[in-house]
């Protein structure tokens, strides 16, 4: 503990906080022998087992995450006195309440039955723009099904956003997620090339939105109203489907059995590899991917 004391003095901590700090972190390394594990070579999956062993024996999540702050000091401290070369607990997220939300992946064939499938005839024509907002509704779920994009990417995407010569598209970046560039599929290209010279064009003038940059056109002002409504249609197709971001999460399940991890991370938009790993766990077919409770990034 000499090295954590050291460091927490010159970061000018009370000696009320270095003696809580310290015991705190002895009680984790305690935890850590008896698991048979030396803190020198621990990782952040083996950080989130003792935040699941404290959180099993009933401890508040406002303590849990007291106790990670010291934690993550501790293996400052052994960074700083050069023991280590990397702090495992530098990305761990303990600010959420504790919440768990578990997905039955869909497999591929789910997956892309949910844009092949999509019959934009199927709409009823009782209105002007139920056609034209029925083949938006396929463009959006494309952009779900083959580019994981979650709800809010959906709202912020641009006509300029889309290269359709070029075969991709660009997504911002945002508050949560990292801009990235992605393949469009040969399928999805037709559809956009249609729908932007074409349809959208309709859209806009329907729902007066002609200065609208936005390529998504919807007559609701929040873009999660237009997906609430396609959702229910996508259930009757897929009747296990939930919403989005259950898509978004067999999507990121599958790339990580194509693609490496890092190659994952940016096609998801991930600002640390360590989001991109919490999909990893539940990379055998059939198991249910656990969205962690604690690193709610995806």
């Amino acid at each position: 503990m000499d090295e954590l004391m050291t460091y927490l003095q010159q970061k000018g901590r009370s000696k009320s906080s270095i003696t809580s700090y310290v015991r705190t972190c002895q009680n984790f390394i305690k935890w850590a022998e008896r698991k048979h594990m030396e803190p020198e070579f621990m990782s952040y999956s083996e950080l989130l087992d003792y935040a699941a062993y404290l959180k099993k024996k009933e401890v508040s999540q406002r303590t849990i995450r007291a106790y990670f702050t010291a934690i993550t000091h501790y293996f400052e401290s052994l960074v700083q006195a050069k023991v280590i070369t990397t702090n495992p607990g530098k990305y761990l997220d303990m600010k959420s309440t504790p919440h768990k939300k578990l997905y039955q992946i869909l497999n591929r064939e789910q997956l892309e039955n949910l844009y092949h499938h999509f019959d934009i005839n199927a709409y009823p024509k009782t209105r002007p723009t139920a056609y034209p907002s029925a083949i938006r509704n396929k463009i959006t779920v494309g952009f779900m099904v083959f580019q994981g994009l979650n709800a809010t990417a959906l709202g912020k995407l641009t006509v300029n956003d889309v290269d359709v010569l070029g075969g991709k598209v660009t997504i911002q970046s945002s508050r949560t997620h990292a801009a990235r560039n992605l393949a469009l599929q040969a399928v999805q290209i037709i559809e956009l090339d249609r729908y932007i010279n074409q349809t959208r064009k309709e859209l806009q003038q329907h729902f007066n939105q002609e200065d609208s940059d936005l390529l998504l056109i919807s007559g609701f002002a929040n873009y999660s109203d237009t997906l609430r409504n396609l959702f229910r249609r996508l259930r009757k197709q897929e009747p296990q489907l939930e919403n989005a971001q259950h898509i978004r999460a067999s999507v990121i399940t599958h790339w990580l059995k194509q693609y490496n991890l890092r190659e994952v991370q940016y096609m998801a938009g991930h600002r640390t590899v360590l989001s991109t790993e919490s999909y990893q766990r539940n990379d055998t077919e059939g198991l249910q991917l656990e969205v962690d409770q604690f690193h709610p990034l995806g």
